[in-house]
């Protein structure tokens, strides 16, 4: 499912002054970073065979895009300052540039007209906003139930965390995750991250680790007590694995020196 909040925004601005759109290249092997005059807090692309990651939690001006051979698509962003971009995303095999400088110059002019009354906009918000969430919830609550197999699993002083299902849906991807504490203490989630992997650290010249950021991860519990089994779903924006490409996922403790790495 695209971003409905950023495609309901697009389609409230019938007067875009839109000029031809500059291209970004990219492929399925190499990152291209692209550089935003401002952090990024909203992001689609056209298609599926492209993917673009950025920090959903904390706004950054730094984005890395990625993508398959296929049809040309598009990249929409929205940053910090309410300005819109749009560019044309092509695949290529060699890159010249690892970096796309965005410019403010490149940003999408709005008619006075869009802006007169914020207050039907910002209510149409919430209610998308709502629905999303509730969609997130009913679907990660099914995969949760469903999900009886597990790809890693990681045991250390009584702990074990176990990666039990990657599910495709849409335009996202479900992966449901279960802890169960045997330990004396209980134990406080701090941070649980994916990354995508690629290469072998061994050769650390080809070795590369993305963090991919969750669009929801409200599941997830602040704790798991001492004799508890706790199973849970975190929601991200669709991505693909390429050749020698993995996931990896970091979990630790937030007020602890409990740390469990799990590779799949």
């Amino acid at each position: 499912m695209k971003n409905p909040v950023l495609l309901y925004l697009l389609s409230m601005l019938p007067g875009l002054l839109i000029a031809q759109s500059k291209m970004i290249y990219c492929n399925d092997f190499q990152n291209t970073v692209v550089i935003s005059p401002e952090p990024i807090v909203q992001a689609v692309t056209g298609s599926d065979h492209f993917v673009f990651t950025y920090d959903k939690t904390k706004p950054d001006i730094l984005g890395l895009l990625q993508g398959n051979p296929g049809h040309q698509s598009n990249l929409i962003l929205r940053t910090s300052g309410g300005n819109i971009y749009i560019y044309t995303l092509k695949y290529s095999d060699s890159l010249s540039d690892y970096s796309f400088q965005i410019k403010r110059e490149d940003r999408i002019r709005l008619s006075d007209s869009i802006v007169t009354d914020s207050k039907p906009f910002s209510k149409k918000i919430i209610e998308v906003r709502d629905r999303k969430e509730t969609y997130y919830q009913k679907l990660s609550a099914y995969f949760a139930s469903k999900t009886k197999k597990r790809l890693a699993v990681k045991r250390k002083a009584g702990m074990r965390i176990e990666v039990l299902a990657v599910h495709h849906h849409r335009d996202e991807v479900f992966i449901t995750y279960r802890i169960k504490n045997r330990s004396r203490i209980s134990f406080e989630i701090g941070d649980l991250a994916l990354f995508r992997v690629q290469g072998k650290k061994a050769r650390r010249s080809s070795f590369q680790k993305i963090r991919l950021e969750p669009v929801y991860k409200e599941e997830v519990p602040k704790a798991v007590a001492v004799g508890e089994e706790r199973k849970f779903s975190v929601v991200y924006s669709k991505f693909s694995l390429g050749e020698h490409q993995g996931l990896h996922v970091e979990l630790n403790e937030a007020r602890g020196s409990r740390f469990f790495k799990l590779f799949f």
